[in-house]
């Protein structure tokens, strides 16, 4: 389209090559987290009951501290798988 030459500039300008401020996160990351965190978690549930054996808060600790150990674990893992 042709442009006037009395047309005064916009004041901001739109450039379509630059990258979103912040990055969309993706349904599979998300995923592979929620994952990683059971898996944990079912993994501290079976550490717990060789240690603290049928008793109830034990198995619920251990199941805990292995859901945190996992979300961290996949945390790190997707960060620097991630970046560029």
């Amino acid at each position: 389209m042709p442009q006037s030459k009395s047309r005064h500039p916009h004041k901001h300008t739109v450039h379509h090559d630059k990258p979103a401020a912040s990055p969309v996160k993706h349904k599979k990351t998300n995923q592979s987290i929620i994952v990683t965190m059971i898996f944990f978690g079912l993994i501290g549930f079976a550490i717990s009951f060789f240690i603290a054996g049928t008793s109830i808060i034990g198995l619920t600790i251990g199941a805990i501290i292995g859901c945190i150990a996992g979300y961290l674990f996949a945390w790190q893992v997707n960060r620097s798988l991630t970046k560029k």
